[in-house]
């Protein structure tokens, strides 16, 4: 029993004796672990820290600066020990530490962050009496801890984690420094330096003068370990201030067909007689800002431009305007007038008008004989060149005079020089900067401008003038012209452009023109002369716009709208006219019918015609011979009715002896009984019937059947002798007389 409580005893007494020799020797060894360091304490016999120090670094008494390194140290306890084991601090791959010096060396007044005076000296924090020793500066600290694990002093040092800067594609960071330099007076943007390695080194960037403010260097893609803002490690809500602070903004992307105009809000100032500020070279499209402000660069529009693709430039310093590309389309021309490039001299200046004045008075010279000709073919007189030149003169348009006193002065310059640019740009699609050069598309192809009641886009209304005998008419007019490739700058220099040619010039011109023109003749003689009033209208048209460089293809006038009750008139007449010219046309239609049907007629009995004609010529040469026959037979019978008649009146002769000797012998009665009776042989005249019933009679010989007897019997007798021999009937009636001895 004694023997156990001995054991005991001795146990006991050997665990304190293992106790007191490890609480004794872990107050003299003190092991840190791989990943920690170890913090020191002096308690007794050392020096008091001067005030406002944090960590002793020559043995006072309180926290020393210098830490315990993984492994076994001996402490000289109980003056010295270990106050607490910290793990190492650990910087990410993306991320950096940003350090925050609570002893030191006080910053510099007007400073907001700490430079490193010991120049690395302490190797990044981990040798905090080093950094004292060297003069470190209390506050936050320009360098930074790189990704990594590192021993840091937790009362000297904060550590707070930064993120990396990362910039993605198509995006770019803008930098703010929060410290350096004051700019120059009149920058908006701090100057470029050398060696802070996109702005990674943040004590290069400090120590090489880097000012305060937006800078004018930029980040493109990729990931930078910048002094930015910062989270404590203890705390993660606690945020410290960086150095710098990165905006992200987009890239500039210039799609196809489209250019970028730029104007750049910092750099040298603009001359006051410039649009655009002078072109400088090697800034690389604006994405090196800094050649541009060194190389001289002025603020406002640039002269330059960017073509499509994708640009890395400072918003904060250039201002980009997306425009689209100038095409000019074909049948067109522009007219370029530049903001850029030397002042034309006058004597530039009277050149090119002496070249304008004589190629104007050249086309004029042209324009004037070939609308003295139309003129000419139009009026049927002679119209002088002079006429022509007195007459345009005269009708000359208030618009001209004001054009041409100088209340719209443009110049005509060739290349180089500053205005409007000789020599045009044809069709085509162009990247041209409108801040340096204005272009002013021209049509070259035939315009049209319309007078006209339709509803036609660009139109005017019809023109409403007076004749000379009073009456109102409508004209619908249609004017055709173009302006020529050469011409066009001139044309634009006169006027401006074929809008306001056809609003301030072609109008009101073409509407005078066309009053004046009506007022010199009646209604109803400008409608029947619509051709010559047309011919003669283009031929002033022609002349005056010629001065405004256009060429003028045709003037059409194409309605004319009279009076209704002129109309109407006109409409009763030409009506009645129609009429007389139709009953004209019938009678003349039915004249021809009838030559028609004749000579139808003719036609179709054309055989019997030529008979007839043949028979015609038949009978007049039958009527000839019949004629020679009839005067043959005249002849004739003239010759034998003489000796006829000389025969008759000598028969007459010896009958009239004979009937005086009859009556003497006969008697009268008895010689005109002879005569009957030879007057009924010769007719065959019946003077009895074939049965005669007599009542009786003496036998006398008056009214007796003897004497019917008596004539019966002589009656046949002369038949039998014939009624041609008059001289026997003659004869016989002289013989018979005495012989029958009838009275």
């Amino acid at each position: 029993m004694d023997n156990l409580t001995g054991l005991i005893v001795l146990g006991v007494v050997a665990l304190i004796a293992l106790a007191v020799i490890w609480y004794t020797v872990t107050r003299f060894l003190v092991n840190v672990g791989a990943t920690e360091v170890g913090i020191k304490e002096r308690r007794y016999l050392g020096k008091k820290m001067a005030q406002g120090r944090v960590v002793a670094t020559d043995g006072e008494i309180g926290i020393q600066a210098d830490v315990l390194k993984p492994g076994l140290h001996f402490v000289l306890y109980p003056i010295e020990r270990v106050i607490q084991k910290v793990p190492l601090v650990e910087i990410g791959a993306d991320e950096l530490g940003v350090i925050e010096a609570i002893d030191g060396e006080p910053m510099q007044t007007g400073s907001i962050f700490a430079p490193d005076r010991a120049q690395n000296i302490h190797n990044n924090f981990q040798d905090p009496i080093a950094f004292i020793k060297q003069g470190g500066v209390k506050g936050i600290q320009l360098r930074t801890l790189p990704p990594g694990k590192w021993a840091i002093h937790p009362y000297l040092f904060r550590v707070s984690i930064a993120k990396a800067s990362m910039i993605p594609p198509g995006k770019i960071g803008v930098i703010t420094s929060a410290d350096g330099a004051q700019l120059e007076p009149g920058r908006l943007h701090a100057s470029a330096i050398k060696g802070h390695k996109n702005f990674q080194d943040a004590e290069s960037f400090i120590y090489n003068g880097g000012q305060k403010g937006p800078q004018v260097e930029t980040l493109t893609p990729g990931t930078y370990r910048i002094h930015t803002a910062s989270f404590s490690i203890d705390d993660g809500n606690e945020q410290k201030p960086g150095l710098f602070t990165v905006r992200l903004y987009d890239a500039t992307i210039i799609s196809e067909n489209q250019i970028g105009l730029v104007e750049a809000l910092d750099g040298a100032p603009l001359d006051p007689r410039d649009y655009v500020a002078q072109a400088v070279t090697g800034h690389d499209n604006f994405q090196d800002s800094n050649t541009f402000i060194t190389g001289g660069g002025q603020r406002g529009p640039q002269k330059d431009i960017l073509l499509p693709g994708t640009y890395y430039i400072n918003p904060l310093m250039f201002k980009v305007i997306m425009e689209s590309a100038k095409e000019v389309k074909p049948g067109e021309v522009a007219v370029i007038v530049s903001n850029v490039g030397k002042d034309p001299s006058e004597e530039i200046r009277q050149a090119m008008a002496r070249k304008v004045r004589e190629r104007l008075e050249r086309e004029e010279q042209e324009q004037i004989t070939r609308a003295a000709e139309q003129l000419d073919k139009v009026d049927g007189d002679n119209v002088s060149i002079e006429q022509i030149k007195a007459e345009l003169q005269a009708d000359g348009d208030p618009a001209d005079k004001r054009l041409d006193g100088g209340a719209h002065e443009a110049y005509v310059v060739p290349e180089g020089f500053r205005g409007i640019q000789e020599i045009v740009v044809g069709p085509g699609r162009y990247y041209l900067n409108t801040l340096a050069a204005t272009p002013i598309i021209i049509p070259t192809t035939n315009m049209t401008v319309e007078w006209t009641a339709e509803d036609v886009e660009a139109s005017f209304d019809p023109f409403a003038v007076i004749s000379k005998d009073g009456f109102t008419m409508q004209l619908e007019v249609r004017v055709v012209f173009r302006v020529k490739p050469e011409d066009a700058p001139f044309m634009v220099a006169k006027i401006g452009n074929t809008d306001r040619l056809v609003q301030n010039v072609m109008h009101p011109l073409i509407d005078s023109i066309f009053r004046n023109q009506a007022s010199e003749s009646s209604a109803m003689a400008y409608l029947q002369n619509r051709h010559e009033e047309q011919e003669r209208a283009e031929a002033r048209v022609r002349m005056h716009l010629l001065k405004y460089h256009v060429d003028v293809v045709n003037v059409l006038i194409c309605h004319i709208h009279l009076p209704e009750e002129l109309m109407k008139t006109q409409t009763e007449k030409i009506l009645a006219e129609q009429r007389q010219n139709m009953y004209n046309a019938q009678r003349e239609a039915e004249v021809k019918r009838i030559e028609l049907e004749k000579t139808s007629s003719q036609a179709n009995n054309q055989k019997s015609l030529m008979e007839a004609t043949v028979g015609v010529e038949i009978a007049g040469k039958r009527s000839e011979q019949r004629k020679k026959e009839a005067e043959g037979e005249a002849y004739y019978i003239a010759e034998t009715g003489k000796a006829e008649a000389e025969k008759v009146r000598l028969m007459g002769e010896a009958q009239g002896v004979a009937y005086k000797e009859q009556v003497n012998a006969l008697g009268s009665n008895g010689v005109a009984l002879v005569e009957t009776l030879k007057v009924i042989g010769e007719k065959n005249v019946r003077i009895t019937p074939d049965i005669l019933a007599s009542g009786g009679g003496n036998g006398a010989g008056d009214g007796g059947i003897g004497s019917l007897l008596l004539l019966n019997l002589f009656r046949d007798q002369m038949q039998r002798n014939g009624n041609g021999n008059n001289s026997s009937t003659g004869a016989a009636s002289s013989n018979l007389a005495p012989t029958n001895g009838v009275k």
